[in-house]
């Protein structure tokens, strides 16, 4: 199942907690204390209330195992008013459960968004007032510098999904990124980002990955570069046709493996992924 458009932010902050501090000081210019470790925490705000305090996220940084901040991660994509009374509860509760300092974060996908979700809660106590952390496009840092891309690789996605169709040199420090980040995280960061860019951005992109202009320092392009999405999805549906065969104790003859790894119908190879686990013998496959 795809996943939808406003949970791959979190998800990449999840793979990634160290991003937080991060994103804090260079988008939105916090000093956040000194760390050690930045783990995901449990973004359950729930108390004796029966109601459900659930944030989108939540990010704890540690010093030697001493709590030193906890962030409240929000994805707002429309204004929802319930959440100028839920986003003070989750940093109290948050602040009760860690005994730390808790800050809130909104992550918006458009300046208004961003206008509204900054825009001081008051609480009722005098000085008491909650004005939330919101990075939207203007304060997404635009990383052009290749070093500063593999150094932080998902700060990098996020940057070219915001700048790439105005900034042509984010798309060539994203390309440094996905080169340094993880085997597991690469096709998800990629298609994240292509599917935020117009038609030339997207083409420049594509060019830039190409295995003939740009000389990878990982097996990334033997997997995904120089190929279309559908072509690289399609390759690897038919490495997990072979898998499944083999891992059933099947022997895949020249010809089975020829005819299945040259089948470049996406469809048709997702098809055969389930039948390869019930087929009596590879060539079944086929009929």
């Amino acid at each position: 199942m795809p996943t939808r458009d406003h949970e791959i932010p979190l998800r990449i902050i999840q793979n990634q907690p160290a991003m937080v501090p991060i994103l804090l000081k260079e988008a939105l210019g916090i000093d956040v204390p000194w760390h050690t470790e930045a783990v995901n925490t449990s973004p359950v705000m729930t108390n004796c209330d029966p109601k459900e305090l659930n944030s989108d996220g939540a990010v704890l940084l540690r010093d030697d195992g001493r709590n030193v901040l906890a962030i409240v991660v929000e994805r707002q994509n429309g204004r929802d008013y319930d959440k100028r009374y839920s986003w003070p509860a989750y940093l109290t509760t948050l602040r009760l459960r860690l005994e730390c300092p808790a800050i809130l974060m909104v992550l918006c996908p458009d300046e208004a968004i961003a206008r509204w979700c900054a825009t001081p809660i008051s609480i009722g106590h005098p000085g008491f007032d909650l004005t939330p952390l919101t990075i939207g496009p203007s304060e997404m840092p635009v990383i052009v510098i290749p070093a500063r891309a593999r150094a932080a690789p998902e700060v990098s996605v996020f940057s070219t999904r915001v700048h790439g169709n105005t900034e042509p040199r984010t798309l060539k420090a994203f390309v440094e990124a996905l080169d340094a980040t993880s085997e597991q995280h690469r096709l998800f960061y990629y298609d994240y980002v292509l599917a935020g860019l117009n038609e030339a951005a997207r083409k420049e992109l594509e060019g830039l990955m190409s295995v003939e202009t740009y000389e990878w320092q990982s097996d990334f392009a033997k997997k995904y570069v120089g190929m279309g999405r559908e072509e690289g999805r399609a390759a690897e549906a038919a490495r997990n046709v072979i898998a499944v065969l083999q891992a059933r104790g099947f022997a895949v003859s020249d010809e089975e493996r020829s005819r299945i790894t040259s089948c470049t119908d996406l469809a048709t190879l997702e098809k055969w992924v389930p039948k390869a686990v019930t087929v009596e013998r590879p060539a079944d496959l086929f009929d």
